[in-house]
């Protein structure tokens, strides 16, 4: 056996053509059967045909800025989420049993996997290169009719998806902001009934109430020195009082030297009466008649006893009048002392609220920042309620942006698939390659034959004397050339059909 990488350095051209001319019938009976499946399998592949329409997206009928849409800009997202509301089952299987859409997958499969794949044959897609307001969308069938109303039916769908879309998420917008609204309402209520009652409850020591405060202090404070002042001079006045007093009772000490005498009488008399009074009780009882006389008698001295003392104090007397007069400045002293604690507590009282104006006005500017804040987002909100209303509205009417049709969908003409050039050009190259490889595997591998004598000289590293040519008798030659005229009698039968199915890809596809 020659060995293969000695016989890979010995080939040339003429090695080559001499190759492929003695093993022609393999390599044209490898051919022919491949090839021809692959025409066979071209024209029998089912033909798919792609139905395509076009849409825009018209901008809204109102400015922008007069009426801005609440509907979120990002178109992507938008499309992709109605995307989703169109490939969902219901709508899918919906379209199947409308339009008849895969009968034999309907009966034999479960309708989860007709449904797929009729997803797989929708597609939404914006044209590279071109506008960015066009959106195609596009749907692949067997039959080129139903394409193109499946396809038209799913444009319309598209469409009336994206109004209701966009309207419920205006509406969703509306509400949420009405929602918002009424909360911050209810919180701003709830500010105003808290600073409401801190003023009610801190109504005399609000910032405004600094200045009255203030004149309050001030007055209370001259009436404090008019008060310590009378005071003062009344305390002076009781004092001269006093010493007049004094004077007095001297004076009158020494005119009731003369009459003391008499008084030492009528006590010691007294006392006499009331020792014999005594006595006679141990002896009688209270209601014996001489036990009574002495007991009136005792009493009537006591009176006159008591007359004589309160000569000296008469009102009448000196000493009488200037103790009146140290009552009323004592009465006036007390009600003065009165006066002055009332009016410190006063003052003390209105200090402290002053000293607490800072700290209320801090804390009020606290609760107005706050109730300013939250006027501040109610007012905003307020705006964009109002805008997401007329944007709805403006929704409602279908005079936002929207989806219009400027292709429809028409009855395609020629399939998507199968893709015949690709099909027949992988075909001619895998009958071809079969058939050399069967050549090579049966030239070099099956083969014991060397059929030029300078291989085997490089095979062997011999040196070939002579060649002898092969004697072919006539009826050998005979059939060789019956052999070759049936072969080429089959080749040609081969060919032909071959021939036969290009022509007919060819006469049903447009390339």
């Amino acid at each position: 056996m020659v060995k293969i990488k000695d016989l890979q350095r010995q080939i040339d051209i003429l090695y080559i053509i001499t190759f492929l001319w003695r093993r022609k019938w393999i390599i044209i009976f490898s051919f022919i059967p491949v090839f021809a499946f692959v025409q066979w399998k071209v024209l029998n592949t089912p033909k798919l045909y792609e139905a395509r329409v076009v849409l825009t997206i018209s901008p809204q009928k109102v400015p922008s800025s007069y009426v801005r849409t609440t509907v979120s800009g990002d178109m992507e997202a938008f499309i992709h989420s109605i995307w989703q509301e169109i490939t969902s089952r219901s709508n899918l299987e919906y379209l199947i049993k409308e339009f008849n859409l895969y009968p034999q997958a309907v009966k034999n499969l479960p309708m989860e996997t007709v449904v797929e794949r009729m997803r797989k044959n929708i597609k939404v897609q914006r044209p590279r290169g071109g506008r960015r307001n066009v959106l195609v969308i596009s749907y692949t069938y067997y039959d080129p009719v139903l394409a193109a109303k499946v396809v038209n039916k799913i444009a319309n769908t598209f469409i009336e998806e994206n109004l209701k879309l966009r309207e419920e998420q205006a509406k969703t917008i509306t509400a949420f902001l009405d929602e918002e609204l009424t909360n911050i309402e209810n919180q701003l209520r709830q500010r105003e009934m808290a600073i409401q009652e801190y003023k009610k409850k801190y109504m005399a020591e609000l910032p405004e109430q600094k200045q009255s405060i203030i004149a309050i202090l001030q007055r209370l404070q001259k009436e404090y020195e008019a008060l310590q002042l009378r005071k003062e001079m009344l305390q002076d006045r009781k004092v001269a009082i006093l010493d007049q007093l004094k004077k007095a009772k001297n004076e009158q000490n020494m005119l009731s030297q003369a009459v003391e005498g008499d008084s030492q009488d009528y006590k010691a008399s007294l006392d006499f009466l009331k020792q014999k009074y005594e006595a006679l009780l141990t002896k009688y009882t209270e209601k014996h008649p001489d036990v009574v006389r002495l007991k009136r008698l005792i009493e009537k001295k006591e009176e006159e006893m008591k007359k004589l003392e309160e000569e000296g104090e008469s009102p009448n007397t000196v000493i009488g009048q200037l103790k009146s007069q140290l009552k009323e400045i004592d009465s006036d002293l007390s009600k003065i002392n009165e006066l002055i604690a009332e009016t410190k507590n006063k003052i003390v009282l209105y200090q402290k609220r002053l000293e607490n104006i800072p700290k209320r006005e801090q804390e009020l500017t606290d609760l107005t920042r706050d109730y300013n804040n939250l006027m501040k987002t109610y007012r905003m909100l307020l705006d964009k309620k109002i805008q997401a209303a007329m944007a709805e509205t403006l929704e409602k009417r279908q005079q936002g942006e929207q989806f219009r049709i400027i292709d429809p969908a028409r009855t395609p003409e020629v399939p998507v698939s199968p893709d015949v050039k690709k099909m027949l050009a992988m075909g001619f190259i895998a009958a071809v390659g079969l058939g050399l490889g069967l050549a090579v595997l049966l030239e070099f591998v099956i083969d014991k034959k060397v059929y030029d004598p300078s291989l085997l000289e490089a095979g062997f590293e011999v040196k070939v004397l002579a060649t002898i040519p092969a004697v072919v008798l006539k009826r050998d030659k005979i059939k060789l050339m019956c052999k070759n005229l049936l072969l080429s009698l089959l080749a040609c039968s081969g060919l032909a059909v071959n021939a036969f199915l290009a022509y007919k890809i060819f006469s049903e596809m447009s390339f």
